[in-house]
Parts: C-alpha cells; structure tokens; sequence
C-alpha cells in the first residue's frame, strides 16, 4: 500500500498538531506501518524527514504557500504519484485530490468559536473545511468529543468517522534529578505553577492568572511560569501579568525545546491548562506520563481526559479556578493522589497504539 503523507506542518517552531504528525511519521517509518507500507512524503516546502527504508520524500512541485500549493500544485503531484490513500494531516485537502484521502481534523473551534482565531484563518480554512470532510473517505478525530461536533456541525455520518486518541512522547517520564537545571537555564525555582502552550484567546490564560492573583497572597512562595510562543491577540496575558500583585511572581518563557519540557513538568506544583475547548490537549498528558498533578477544565476533550486523574474546574469561573489552586498548592496529599492518577491515565495512550490504529483507518479508506 503507498500512502501519501500531508507533512506541511513540520516547518519551523512545531507546535500541537506539528507534534502529532512528527510522532506518526516517526511511528509508522520505524515499523508500525508494516512491510508492505510504503510512506510518501508530501509538503509545499522543505521538512526534516530523514528517508528511509519504505518513507521516500517527494521533492518536487513545491511553493512557498501552502494553500495554493494543495489547491493548484498538489493535484498533479498525487496524479503522477498515484498513491493507493493520502492522509492529510491538518483539517485541509485539495477539493480535486482525485484519490481516496482520510483527514485529521483536530477540534472544532473554528466553527464553535470563530472569535478566537484569526481573521486570515477564519477566511481561508473555515470554508474549505466542510467540503474537505465530505469528501474524504474517512475523518480521524482525537477524542470522542471531537468526533461529536464533526458529525454534528460538519453533518458528517458517524460511520466516516474514527476516534484516535494521540499520546504523550514516548520519552516523557518523570525527571530522575534535581530542579537545579531549572535554575541555571532558566532562572526558574520551586515552587511554581506551570501553563504549556501557544499565548492565544482560546488557551484562557489571561482568566488563570486573575484567578492566581486571587489566592497569590495565601501562597506568596507560589511563582506562575508561562512556557510557549506568543500567538495572537494575547496582550491581555502581558497585561495581567503586569499587575502590582503579580509582579515578579510570572515569568514567561516563550518556546522551549521539547526535550526540556519533563523537566519543567517533573517539578512543578501542577500544570494549570484551562483552555475553553481543546480537540486533544498534549500538555495534559505530557504532564500526567511526568507525574505531574494537573488542573485543566471541565469541557470538551479536557473533561473526557482528565475526568477521574486530573482536578477539573469550570474554565470561565475565576473562583473555582482559584479554589482548584489553592488546593494544589496547599495539599501534599491531592498532589501525590494526582500524580499516581495521571501516570495510570497517560499509560492508555502511546503513538504505536495511535500508529496501528491510523494505519486501519488506511487500509479501510484506500478498500
């Protein structure tokens, strides 16, 4: 079977969805395809993908932007190809791809809150979407709640949809030394609260550190460290931040390479993700295979990850959020309770799993 690999996301600083397609690329290249699978490399630019045996990586028909490359260029690439499926890996394919094609669509934000993505975004890929879905032979979602917003606002029939869950890196694990490392790279010491992810409207963070402002003075050790990008739209963060009572007590990082990342988990207090909707969410995870208790919000994939291994809390109720805070940083024996519920819940999830189960969803598509 030859298998057309949408790999458009692994350019530059990757970020969630960049993530995913890097782990099943890498899954399925180092056995998890099978022999007879034969993986095809697509991107509109240079991606760092090592060939080798059964991956081969197209070069040619490139162009620097990626929607009028899959639009115009991919077509005629995928005619000369003739692969028996493509998976597009990020919500989009080429209205005229002319092969069996599944597509990955990661949550449903752009039609459930339009408000919190850009404009450009908004304009070019909520359009699009729709047609895409209804033409793939399959969609693949990362929870059961994605699933469910697929098939209702796409209008999607249940049976062309798959639920497959991502996983954490399958070397994430509990830091084996001291938080020393911290404090010499970063300046950051214990204790601290930790957020992970882009700066964005959706990811809520703005309501979390209110929430921390809040109960700051009945922890005045507690610091709130901010790792990820910078995204749009997020000068409200900045400016919480900036207030006299929290002032010195947030520190932001901006990227961090990923294999730093156990490090930060491993000695925290607790990973604090309270984004309004998330079609997977990869920090909770991350953190719970680190050990690391985690508070995160009673919605979407969220509530159907955490439910029963993580402290949930209504992401638009500054005071339950507080509360949750105070409780972690306060209680030894929830943190601990935590920490042995998270490590047994990310153990469910691992990429050969996610690998198999994608790799059926090929064969079912291109039958």
């Amino acid at each position: 079977m030859i298998v057309g690999f949408d790999a458009t996301t692994l350019v530059g600083r990757i970020s969630g969805v960049g993530y995913y397609t890097k782990r099943l690329l890498e899954t399925l290249a180092d056995g998890a395809g099978g022999p007879d699978t034969e993986l095809i490399v697509l991107s509109n630019r240079p991606v760092p993908v090592t060939p080798r045996p059964r991956v081969r990586v197209h070069e040619g028909g490139r162009f620097p932007v990626r929607s009028v490359w899959m639009q115009l260029c991919l077509p005629w690439i995928l005619r000369a190809l003739r692969p028996d499926v493509v998976h597009f890996t990020n919500y989009l394919a080429p209205l005229g791809a002319g092969v069996p094609y599944v597509v990955s669509i990661h949550d449903m934000t752009l039609s459930l809150m339009p408000e919190h993505h850009t404009f450009k975004k908004r304009l070019l890929t909520s359009s699009l979407v729709p047609a895409v879905a209804r033409r793939a032979r399959l969609v693949l979602a990362p929870s059961e709640s994605t699933r469910r917003d697929v098939v209702r606002l796409l209008g999607i029939a249940p049976e062309r949809t798959r639920v497959i869950p991502y996983a954490p890196p399958p070397t994430f694990g509990p830091d084996a030394g001291g938080a020393e490392p911290l404090a010499e790279r970063y300046g950051v010491r214990e204790p601290y609260f930790l957020y992970v992810g882009t700066l964005e409207p959706r990811k809520n963070v703005a309501r979390a550190l209110r929430a921390f402002a809040s109960m700051a003075a009945a922890v005045p050790e507690q610091r709130f460290v901010l790792v990820g990008q910078r995204g749009w739209s997020c000068d409200d963060v900045f400016a919480e931040a900036a207030r006299p009572s929290l002032r010195d007590r947030v520190r932001f990082l901006d990227y961090v390479p990923e294999a730093d990342l156990p490090l930060f988990y491993t000695h925290a207090t607790a990973l604090v993700y309270p984004s309004l909707y998330e079609g997977f969410g990869f920090p909770v995870v991350e953190a719970m295979a680190c050990g690391t208790p985690v508070l995160t919000s009673r919605s979407s994939s969220l509530a159907e990850i955490g439910e029963g291994a993580a402290l949930l809390v209504d992401p638009r109720d500054e005071s339950d959020m507080a509360a949750g805070l105070r409780a972690l940083a306060t209680s030894p024996a929830m943190r601990e309770d935590l920490r042995r519920r998270g490590r047994a819940r990310a153990a469910e999830f691992s990429w050969p799993r996610t690998a198999r189960e994608t790799l059926a969803a090929y064969r079912d598509a291109a039958g």
